[in-house]
Formats: structure tokens, sequence, C-alpha cells
């Protein structure tokens, strides 16, 4: 995969924790030289082909307003053929280097050589290890117009932009030109095929010795499985683009954790913060994605979920965000007083619904079980973590010593722990600030408590913001709900039956504590008693509990689908468009996020509003369609009046938006999957939709949905059909 986060434009090979190399190709323009690398690279002019993870891989990319080309398949267990193809004007050096190469440990090294006209290779070298050295082979089609190793690189680069050669520019003394190369450069002015090979230095060398040319016949094998490669989800209208974006983005943005060898889907490649070895990983977005690529690649989904409980403190705390730490930003590494949204019983289930692993679901059952009892476990002075006032809600906070130290959070300002705090949920919602803290808090190092005048203010004390909130309730009700379904299947009847009493409890609370009966709308709880009158989509994620009386589902659907409040074209923006703050759209001012359209989803269809799910999930998929058909774009976040993209273009959770119409078209139960929709239009069909080891097709005629195995139709119903679980 493409597992160096800062190089989309390469392939890292792993066969494991001391078996790591790297493919990069950095390209330039051939008139000036200019070798684009890092964070040069015009991360929007990426538009990603659907792949399928560790198998292939198919994107472009542009330099200058010309394009590049690079498709890769496997041709063995242990080898990849891949071409790289790009327009006229341009030239490319493939170079060979070591990623994450400050985990070299004592006495290890590295070294890269040419073997032959047309061969490469990359060596890990240790004294220790008795010449079983791991090697890679990096074979091409037809010679470079160059090949040189070098160690340092940015004098080499500097050399090449001015006389487009690689050429040795060491200084010729005798420590300078003994032969030891950390990188190796190939330059190319056509394109050209390559063929990368893991193994042992000592077989790679018996090849070698019999014939320098001994991978050619993977060449010929990568030839003819590069052009039949499988096309992922894919259908017909805007499933077809829903599908791609599914079986595209996901895999663009798969990392590898050298220190723990599991794969996770981060946010996006250009969120990383330095040259720090595998980005940057978040709460929320790795859980969500899970249930995501479970819908393309269950074995992916299941990976990445173990990665966000690798982060798993021992108080069972899932921190905000983790990080390899070895960049000196000025926010730590692990956000250790911090948490965010609640998702991870809702992830689990829906994508143990997918995988039907249970010995998976068993270590993420554990993790998600103490991370529920964090929120309301004793902070160790009496006061529970997240409930202040012990009232049996919740809200958000942040707890500075465990951040930054006893000394640091004394010396911290104020604004900086109410920022950090609002960090823990929807950063500047107009629901509990103005913002100004989320532009700087440079110059502010005077503010207290006492002058703050947003709707909710962090409490040192507490460690809290003054704001029971509403997503934040509903969430963990939810959440008890599904562990109390995943305790089911696990066989924990003790443990199931506490979660659904925890889940009651809650939606109890929700319903007695904030409910506004004037306005018929649910609202976050001050912790003065009253209710902050700030009409959200939060609102509406009581529905998600499925425990709202009867007689307010009416009023607070009157609420929802008021154009002059949420309802409309582009849906479901962050704060009511009679908002003040929504005319900002600024983040979560008024902004469309897709994990706020997914809770309006999840509502609307857990109270029955099956027209109404609908119509909302063809909307969000909609606008799905279009940025990714017209840009090849999965947006963070989208402009509440325009729909377009407005925040990062290849976010993790953007594919949420298309989210809502699979699940209405494919219904995962323990025991059967449901296909089809007596809503969806005739001429709807959905492909490649994996389940319990096989591939499905769905196809609706005339109201009568049929699915296919194989080519054979093994179910078929008016509305909907079925299939049994294995």
């Amino acid at each position: 995969g493409a597992y160096d986060p800062l190089y989309p434009n390469g392939i890292v090979t792993v066969a494991g924790k001391k078996e790591i190399f790297g493919l990069r190709f950095l390209a330039a323009d051939r008139d000036d030289h200019h070798l684009i690398c890092e964070r040069k690279l015009d991360f929007k002019s990426i538009r990603i082909r659907p792949n399928e993870i560790d198998r292939n891989m198919d994107f472009s990319w542009q330099v200058g307003g010309k394009t590049l080309h690079l498709s890769w398949c496997r041709a063995a267990d242990d080898a990849v053929f891949g071409q790289l193809e790009f327009d006229e004007g341009l030239e490319v050096v493939a170079e060979l280097y070591l990623p994450w190469e400050s985990r070299l440990e004592e006495w290890e090294w590295v070294n890269f050589t040419r073997q032959g006209e047309r061969v490469f290779a990359g060596e890990l070298i240790s004294p220790l290890c008795s010449y079983e050295n791991n090697a890679i082979l990096f074979s091409v089609d037809r010679a470079p117009d160059g090949a040189l190793g070098y160690n340092r690189r940015t004098a080499q680069y500097k050399d090449f932009e001015q006389t487009g050669t690689l050429r040795n520019i060491t200084s010729g003394d005798i420590w300078s030109d003994m032969g030891l190369s950390w990188y190796l450069g190939a330059h190319y002015k056509k394109g050209f095929s390559f063929v990368l090979k893991n193994g042992k230095s000592k077989d790679f060398f018996a090849e070698l010795e019999k014939d320098e040319n001994f991978l050619d016949g993977l060449f010929d094998t990568g030839r003819k499985i590069l052009p039949h490669r499988p096309q992922g989800l894919t259908g017909t209208g805007m499933l077809a683009p829903i599908g791609e974006a599914f079986s595209s983005l996901l895999a663009y943005n798969t990392m590898y954790k050298p220190h723990t060898g599991r794969r996770y889907i981060m946010v996006d490649r250009t969120w990383v913060r330095g040259e720090d070895g595998w980005g940057v990983q978040y709460n929320w977005d790795t859980f969500l994605s899970s249930w995501s690529s479970s819908w393309t690649d269950p074995e992916l989904a299941k990976e990445n979920m173990l990665s966000g409980y690798d982060a798993q403190l021992p108080d069972g705390k899932i921190p905000l965000i983790t990080g390899p730490g070895r960049n000196h930003a000025a926010e730590p590494p692990i956000s250790a007083g911090r948490c965010q949204h609640i998702v991870q019983g809702l992830t689990l289930w829906n994508t143990y619904l997918h995988t039907g692993d249970k010995e998976w679901a068993k270590i993420c059952y554990e993790g998600a079980k103490k991370h529920n009892a964090w929120w309301f476990a004793d902070r160790g002075d009496g006061q529970k973590r997240r409930d202040a006032l012990d009232i049996g809600l919740l809200g958000f906070g942040y707890d500075p010593e465990e951040e930054v130290g006893i000394l640091g959070a004394k010396r911290q300002p104020y604004v900086a722990k109410a920022q950090y705090a609002y960090f823990e949920t929807y950063d500047d919602s107009p629901q509990w600030t103005n913002g100004v803290f989320f532009n700087t808090v440079r110059g502010m190092d005077n503010v207290t408590e006492d002058d703050v005048t947003d709707e909710a203010k962090y409490i040192a004390r507490y460690h809290m913001a003054d704001i029971y909130t509403l997503e934040r309730c509903c969430l963990y009700a939810v959440n008890c709900e599904c562990l109390a379904k995943m305790a089911a299947v696990l066989g924990y009847p003790d443990d199931e039956a506490e979660f659904l009493e925890k889940y009651r409890r809650m939606a109890e609370r929700i319903n007695e504590k904030m409910w506004c009966e004037e306005d018929g709308c649910y609202y976050n709880l001050k912790f003065d008693g009253t209710l902050s009158k700030k009409q959200a989509p939060d609102c509406f994620m009581p529905f998600m509990t499925g425990l709202v009386p009867e007689d307010r589902k009416k009023r607070l659907l009157a609420i929802l689908t008021d154009e002059n409040k949420f309802w409309g074209e582009y849906m479901i923006p962050s704060i009511a468009k009679d908002d003040p703050a929504f005319p900002n759209q600024k983040y979560w001012r008024g902004q469309i996020w897709p994990p706020q359209v997914l809770w309006t989803y999840l509502g609307l269809k857990r109270i029955g509003e099956a027209k109404l799910a609908w119509e909302f999930a063809v909307k969000a998929g909609r606008m799905l369609q279009r940025e990714w058909s017209e840009r090849g774009y999965t947006p963070e976040n989208y402009n509440g009046y325009t729909g377009r993209c407005s925040g990062a273009e290849h976010y993790n959770w953007g594919v949420l938006m298309g989210l809502p119409l699979l699940e209405e078209l494919v219904s995962f139960r323990e025991d059967k999957v449901i296909f089809g929709n007596p809503l969806a239009e005739d001429g709807t069909e959905l492909r490649n939709i994996p389940v319990d080891g096989k591939r499905y097709d769905m196809k609706i005629e005339n109201g009568v949905v049929s699915v296919y195995c194989d080519g054979s139709c093994v179910a078929k119903g008016r509305g909907t059909a079925e299939i049994a679980r294995l």
C-alpha cells in the first residue's frame, strides 16, 4: 500500500516489522527539473480509482497541470507489478528509501545498490542477523536515463534541479565515496513498468548470479492481472460514484503503524504534522471508518478498529488524538486529557453485522466496555469524569494535568483549557461557544472564567464545560444499547442486562431533563438548570434511542422538516438556518458534517419514518455523488448554502454521506441480509457487496429485487429479497 502518509505516489512493502522498504515517485517539469516531493505535492489534484486494499492501487496526480498515472497489482504473494505513465514534458525520479528510518535499532542500517542495468536493491544490514538480511528488489522493464545511490538527499535534489541529471556530487574524499547509500534514485523521461519483490539477500544473490533478469516472469504475470482487477463496490446511477468513493478513498487513506504492525484509516493525508512516521490518528473518525470500510473490505474494517483500541489508555479513555510525537508540535502526542464522541458500541455492532467475526468482536467489546465505564468513573475526588453535578447526564471537558502535567496545567491559560474542552466535541459549535478561542488563544493569557460570555464556559474546578449535551447523552444511550446486543451475541447475559439498564436510564433522563414542552424540542441542559435553546441536528438525536414518546415525534419532525431551519436540498446544517451563526459557514457554525448526517438518518430510520429516511439518504448521497464525480473529493464538510466541499478534500468520513443510501438498500442482520427497498427506483443496481466471504449483486426491476452470487440468482422478492447468513 501507499502507507507513507506523505507519499500516496509510492508503495511501502511490509513483510514484517523488520522487512519494510519504500518506493516513491518524484515528478518534475522537464523545463525546470523542480522535483515535487513531500508537502509540495498538490493533493487536491489527486484522483483515486477503485482499488482493493493491499492488492492494487490506481490513481493519478498532477505537476504543473500535467498528469501522472500510477497503477499496480500483486503479481505474487511477495511481489507487486506496477506501471507509471506521465504526460510529455514531465520526468520522474523513482526513489528507493527506508520508511520510518528513525525506528532502526542500534547496529542496523540500510544500503541501496544497483545490481544490473534494470535491477536495483535495498538491504537491511545488521551484524547481529548472521547475513539473513531482509532485502527488496526493484526491477524495471527498461534501463533508466540515469541512476545513483546517495546520502545527502536535499543537496542531491538541488543539483538535479540545476542540471537535470542524477550525478555524483560527493566531495570525492575517502569518507564520501565508499559506496554506502541510504537512498537510490532512477531517472526516467518516459513511462515504465516495474516489479517490487521482498525477500532475503542471500536468496536474491543466488538468483541474480544465475540471471539478473530473473524477475521478468512477474512482468508477464502483472500485465495479465492489471487490466482485470476487481472494480470494488459499484452500481447504477448515483450508486456508481458512491461505490467508487467507498472503494477508493478508504484504501487511499490507509496507513501502517510500524510499532503495532497494524493498518488504520487516516483522516486525510494532508493532516500529517511534519514527517512524523505514520501521521495522526483520531478517535471517532477511526471507528466510523470501520463501519464504512466494512462495505468494501471487512478485513480492513476489523484491523482498523483494533488500531483504535491500540490507542486506549489504562483508565479506559480512547484519546481524541494520538501520533508518533517526534515532530515536537505544540500539542502532546496523546490527548490524554480529552476523549471524543461515544461511537464505539455503535460502530462495533454495525461492523460485526458485516463481518460476523465473534473472536474479533470479543477483543473490541472489552475495549468498548472499558471506554463506556470511563465517562461516569470517579476521577479520584468523588466527581464523575463528565458528570460534575452527578445527575446522570454527560457533557464534555478537558483534564489538563493529564496532558501538560501538574505544573503545565498551573500555567496553561484558561482560554487554552476551554478550547481543548471544546475539541472534545464539536470544536467551535455555537451550541456552546462564539468560536473566538478556535482561531487563536494568543494574547488572551489574562482571560478568566468570569470574562467568558459564551453559551457554555469551561469550569476549571470541574474540568468540564457547564453544559450537558444531547450529542454526548444520546450517543451514550445508543452505545449502551449496542453493547447490550453485542453482549448477548458473545454470551454475557449479566453485561447485557447491565447495559440495557444503562440505556433505559439515560433515555429516561434525556426525556425528563432535556425536553422543552414550549418549543417541542430537545435541548442541551446548562448546569444552572436552564435549557440552551440553540437548535442543531443534536436536537433530533433522541430519535436514535428509539425511546422518544409518540406525542413528541410529530413536533420534533416539524422542526426538522422546516426548510427555514434544517430541511432542503443540502442537509443537514450544523446549526439551524435561522441561527445568527449560520451565515458564518465556518466549521461547526453552519457547515454540513457527515457524522451529523448519519445521526439524523439513524434517528429517522429508528422511528420508522421510511419515506423521510429514504429522501434524506438520497439527498446526502447526491451531495457525495457530485463532489466525487466532478472533483474526486470526499469532503470533510460541506458549505450549507452551496453543498460544495469546504473542508479537507479526501477525508475518511466523507464517505458517510453515502452510507445512509447503502444502508437503505442492504440491511445486515445477524441471521440474514435483506436486499432492496420498496422506495428504490426500477433499474437500481448495486454490485460487489461483500457478505461472509462472497460477493453479491442486487438488481431491482418492476419492483422485484433479484440477488446474484457468481452469476446465479440466489434470492428474489417483491420490494425486498433475503439471503440467510452462514
